[in-house]
């Protein structure tokens, strides 16, 4: 394993363990997820405490200290997205402790899969990396830009709220990239998967000119084998799939739900930074450019966590494109390898893949349109009914 790709995930390991979202271990010397006293011991009271500290922000009120009194609409709107983020939160770490032997019996068949193609580590190279990075830059810049701009009249209480705010923000990034982990290793495999496919393919074509019937018999019975192999991989990264959907089919919705209102009412509070000029008009200014880094590293954090799920449908299709030039082989081709294709095709065809968020709507690049779509409509909702009361 590439040693940046190692450090990055033994970082967001450690992370998560500091944060309480994960509340198992990881043995190292065997590479097994496994119950400990202590990790759940940690784990229950970090989260009692992210709760106390999240009821603290909301009785207090100490937003108003970070963007002021800008109007009564602005807090009410304010305060329902922290509601459903802190929701959405703790509805998910609480499935987390439900689905917890689930989760660990996830991990552990991912574990066994990389051992049987290590090759697929060098998959993940870009997406972790690229991940840890924009992940990254996004939590310092909001945590940062606050910072900076009360740097004059800072006091205990804003720090407090400050970090409070950081620590909903790292909850999420952890819950987040943890399933984009996840989908990032089905979308490695599928890859192998393709390129074993290709030279099956290319293979079989060159079957066409041996005229020596007992060496091409053997070679495509050899081929057929492959091919059988491979169905049975695609099978078990597709049943892997859909146990990876219902167990985190709560957590997707929820941190699908914070971040469609998030960027709703992200818009409409850049909306009011210019209105009532919180924000300056020149951009060298040290205020706006943690502002543009952060609204640049959350937006790329969105896409990269989402856009996997894209790349895997793209894989799965490239698969079922490249099993239906089966039927442009020469007729000469051994019987026994036009069904392991054929059997292959019908086992695509019966059991296409989904990523089905609790049966309410399967994640693709439609529903992803559809929803960016509509929370522009509902910003510009916000943003004109401000601009006709306020």
């Amino acid at each position: 394993m590439s040693v940046r790709v190692k450090f990055v995930l033994l970082a967001n390991y450690y992370y998560g363990r500091l944060m309480g979202v994960i509340n198992f271990e990881i043995d190292f010397r065997t590479g097994r997820a496994r119950l400990t006293k202590v990790a759940t011991i940690y784990a229950a009271a970090m989260n009692i405490f992210c709760l106390s500290l999240f009821a603290l922000i909301i009785k207090s009120r100490i937003w108003r200290k970070f963007v002021g009194s800008l109007n009564e609409f602005y807090d009410y709107v304010f305060i329902t997205v922290l509601v459903l983020r802190i929701s959405c939160v703790f509805v998910t770490m609480l499935n987390r402790w439900w689905q917890r032997q689930q989760i660990i019996q996830l991990l552990n068949q991912f574990r066994g899969l990389v051992l049987e193609q290590p090759k697929v580590i060098r998959m993940w190279r870009r997406g972790v990396i690229s991940k840890c990075i924009t992940g990254m830059l996004s939590e310092l810049s909001q945590m940062l830009l606050p910072l900076y701009a009360l740097r004059a009249t800072l006091t205990a209480s804003m720090a407090l709220g400050l970090i409070t705010m950081s620590v909903l923000v790292a909850l999420l990034n952890i819950i987040i990239s943890q399933y984009y982990f996840a989908v990032l290793n089905v979308h490695g495999h599928y890859v192998l998967c393709n390129e074993e496919l290709r030279l099956i393919l290319r293979e079989t074509q060159s079957l066409e000119s041996d005229y020596r019937k007992g060496v091409r018999n053997l070679r495509s019975c050899a081929l057929a084998d492959r091919i059988d192999s491979l169905a049975l991989r695609q099978s078990a990264l597709q049943a892997l799939l859909h146990k990876m959907t219902r167990i985190f089919g709560i957590q997707i919705l929820c941190m699908g739900t914070v971040i469609y209102i998030s960027f709703i009412a992200s818009l409409y509070t850049s909306f009011l930074a210019v209105k009532y000029k919180l924000v300056g008009t020149s951009f060298f200014t040290l205020e706006n450019q943690l502002y543009f880094l952060g609204v640049c590293s959350y937006i790329a954090d969105v896409h990269i966590s989402y856009s996997i799920t894209y790349y895997l449908e793209d894989q799965y299709e490239k698969m079922r494109h490249l099993v239906m030039q089966y039927s442009s082989l020469a007729p000469t081709v051994d019987r026994r390898l036009t069904t392991a294709f054929e059997s292959f095709q019908l086992q695509l065809v019966r059991d296409p893949q989904e990523l089905s968020v609790l049966g309410l709507f399967n994640m693709n690049r439609k529903i992803s349109i559809s929803m960016l779509s509509s929370m522009i409509t509902y910003s510009l909702i916000l943003i004109q009914y401000d601009i006709k009361n306020y």
